[in-house]
């Protein structure tokens, strides 16, 4: 049987867990925080194609939506969504060994979460607060992160290659694309 968290040999992940009262603030200046230190520390886990964090302070209730009744969340919602090559399994014990640092401060601000917040104890969390998606299209959902760094990187060189070529002769330029690239296989 097919999920919905999957598209190709892509997965997609969320994880919605209840921020502790009085700790809202504290986890999204964190989150916050780090944008100004340079790499994510989601870059530390080389499958994501890509990850996020927001903090849900309650549902929006449109008056004009035709519905029976408001509905609101007791507390603030830490929502972590990520887009990863292959499996959910290997993906989270990844994740609680590579981000063990980070996860006291994002995941130890909510509700229920282990104490300290990693290995086996941090993924049973993630895991019991996973919400399945209802609909999953990847960018790349058979291409790999590697083989989309890849394909970018021969991008950029081709474009180089293509600054470098203005104004050379028919034949220098094959013989430079040739050298650079290679022949037909």
């Amino acid at each position: 049987m097919s999920s919905a968290n999957v598209a190709g040999q892509a997965y997609a992940f969320m994880a919605m867990t209840p921020v502790k009262p009085g700790e809202e603030k504290p986890l999204a200046d964190y989150l916050r925080g780090l944008r100004g230190r340079g790499a994510s520390p989601l870059a530390k886990l080389p499958r994501t194609h890509i990850g996020r964090f927001v903090i849900v302070p309650d549902f929006h209730n449109d008056p004009t939506w035709k519905q029976r009744r408001e509905e609101h969340l007791d507390l603030n919602y830490l929502i972590f969504t990520s887009n990863l090559d292959g499996d959910l399994d290997s993906y989270l014990d990844e994740l609680c060994e590579k981000l063990a640092p980070e996860a006291q401060e994002i995941w130890g601000r909510c509700v229920g979460c282990p104490d300290p917040p990693r290995g086996a104890a941090l993924k049973k969390y993630l895991e019991h607060n996973q919400i399945n998606t209802g609909i999953f299209f990847a960018a790349y959902g058979h291409a790999t992160v590697e083989m989309v760094k890849k394909a970018l990187n021969e991008r950029e060189k081709m474009i180089a290659f293509a600054i470098r070529g203005q104004g050379m002769e028919p034949e220098a330029l094959q013989t430079a694309f040739l050298a650079e690239f290679g022949g037909p296989s």
